[in-house]
């Protein structure tokens, strides 16, 4: 709804097949309804959220949340997980700063990671890796 609200395009993709992950289903919710939250709020025009395929060597999946809008400048790529930071092209939008902290320390707790990719020059992308078990 908030994607429609906005006029924005919002993509979904998927691996083939069901994915079981053995997680804490409200961390998991949680991480993924602020990375989403965040990528409408602050996107463009798209956001894609991807399932990629799962690595059965080391037992993990990944999700990717891609989104257009102000990109994230390389130096702020670990400031942006600090409590309360916030960047200033981004203040006029309402926010406390303490989502992708919180994700990032929820992602830390299932024994996974999220991070910022900055190698995309036209999207932030945020991959969050998550053991299946």
């Amino acid at each position: 709804p908030a994607a429609e609200q906005k006029k924005i395009s919002f993509k979904l993709k998927t691996c083939a097949g069901i994915l079981n992950a053995n997680t804490d289903i409200e961390a998991f919710n949680k991480i993924i309804s602020n990375l989403l939250s965040n990528a409408i709020k602050y996107c463009d025009k798209q956001v894609i959220l991807s399932l990629s395929a799962i690595n059965k060597e080391q037992s993990r999946f990944t999700v990717i949340v891609k989104s257009d809008g102000f990109h994230i400048p390389l130096e702020m790529k670990e400031k942006i997980f600090e409590s309360f930071f916030r960047i200033k092209e981004t203040q006029k939008q309402s926010g406390t700063g303490i989502g992708l902290a919180l994700s990032r320390s929820l992602a830390e707790l299932l024994q996974g990671s999220l991070t910022l990719d900055t190698n995309e020059e036209n999207m932030n992308v945020f991959v969050l890796i998550l053991p299946i078990d």
